[in-house]
C-alpha cells in the first residue's frame, strides 16, 4: 500500500502542497506578528506563542514534515539514495518533535520542551543540510536539470553559512553582538532549505519517468501478450542465437535433424523465434554431408 502510494500522483502532489504551505504559513506569521516577534532579533519560533502562530507553527512545520516523509519514501531521483531518504525520514521525525514541543518563553524561560523544541529543530536544519550536500554531489551523475543541480549547490553552501552563523549568535551572543541580530540568517535558513525541498520535489517527479505505467496498458490490450512486442521479438532472437557453431541444440531443446522436414518443424517454444539461427547454424554441416537441403 505505502509504496503504491509514494509512487503516486496524490504523493506527488502532496509533497508540492507541503512545501507551498509550510511557505505560505511563515510567511502569514511575518506578516501578522510583526508587532509582537521581531524579525531581526528572535527566533522563528517564537511565532508559535503567540496567535495566529499559536496554530499556524506547528501546521506549517508539520507540512514540512510531510514533504520530507514523502521524498523519503519515493525518493529524490537518484540512483544512490538510500542514505539520503534515511536522512530524509530522520528530518521528518525531528521536524515532528519541534512542532509538537513548543519553545519557551520569557515568563517560562528554556523548560525541557523547550530545548526539545531547540535540539530537535536544530538536528532538522543539519540533517537537510547533508541532504543538500549528497544531492549536490550526484545530481550531474542522474542527469538532473541545470537549474536543479545549481539550486543544490547554491542551498548546501548557503545551508551551511546560515547555520553556523545561528549556532554562533545562539549560543555565543555576545560574539559580533550576534544575539541582537541572529533572527536573519535563521530566517535565511529556513528559506533555503524550503527551496531545497522544491528542487528535490521537482526531481524525483522528473525521474519518475511511466515505464511501468506504460507497459501495464499495453500489456492490457486485447490480443497483446508481455513478452512479445517487437523489442522482446529481437531480443529473444539475440538470445537463441548460439556463440558457437555447433550449439543450436541447447537452444532449440533437442538435435535438430538435417533432413528437409525437420527443417521445416518449429522448435519448441514462441514461433518463428529460434529457426532462422538454427538453418543458418546446420547450413555449412549440411553441405560438407552432401545433404541437399
Amino acid at each position: 500500500m505505502f509504496p503504491d502510494f509514494f509512487r503516486s500522483r496524490a504523493a506527488e502532489v502532496t509533497a508540492m502542497a507541503g512545501v507551498a504551505a509550510a511557505q505560505a504559513g511563515f510567511a502569514v506569521m511575518h506578516l501578522t506578528q510583526g508587532g509582537t516577534v521581531d524579525p531581526v532579533a528572535i527566533p522563528v519560533s517564537s511565532y508559535a506563542v503567540t496567535w495566529p502562530g499559536v496554530l499556524l507553527f506547528p501546521v506549517s512545520v508539520l507540512a514540512l514534515a510531510a514533504t520530507c516523509a514523502i521524498l523519503a519514501g519515493r525518493g529524490v531521483g537518484l540512483a544512490r539514495e538510500g542514505l539520503i531518504r534515511f536522512l530524509l525520514g530522520g528530518t521528518a521525525l525531528m521536524l515532528v518533535c519541534a512542532a509538537v514541543f513548543r519553545t519557551g518563553t520569557p515568563e517560562s524561560g528554556l523548560t525541557w520542551w523547550a530545548q526539545i523544541h531547540r535540539y530537535t529543530a536544530g538536528a532538522a536544519f543539519v540533517l537537510l543540510t547533508v541532504v543538500a550536500a549528497l544531492c549536490a554531489i550526484r545530481m550531474r551523475q542522474a542527469g538532473a536539470p541545470a537549474w536543479v543541480r545549481h539550486g543544490t549547490w547554491w542551498a548546501t553552501a548557503l545551508a551551511v553559512l546560515t547555520f553556523a552563523t545561528t549556532t554562533v549568535n545562539t549560543f555565543l551572543p555576545g560574539f559580533l553582538g550576534g544575539g541582537d541580530w541572529r533572527g536573519i540568517p535563521q530566517r535565511v535558513l529556513l528559506v533555503v532549505l524550503s527551496t531545497l525541498l522544491w528542487c528535490l520535489v521537482a526531481n524525483s517527479i522528473r525521474a519518475a519517468v511511466p515505464v511501468a505505467d506504460s507497459t501495464a496498458v499495453r500489456a492490457a490490450e486485447p490480443g497483446v501478450v508481455p513478452g512479445t512486442g517487437p523489442a522482446a521479438v529481437a531480443t529473444n532472437d539475440r538470445a537463441t542465437e548460439p556463440a558457437v557453431p555447433g550449439t543450436a541444440e541447447r537452444v532449440t531443446a533437442g538435435p535438430v535433424p538435417v533432413n528437409g522436414p525437420a527443417l521445416r518443424t518449429e522448435p519448441v517454444g514462441a514461433p518463428g523465434l529460434a529457426a532462422p539461427s538454427t538453418r543458418a547454424v546446420d547450413a555449412p554441416a549440411r553441405v560438407l554431408a552432401g545433404v541437399r537441403p
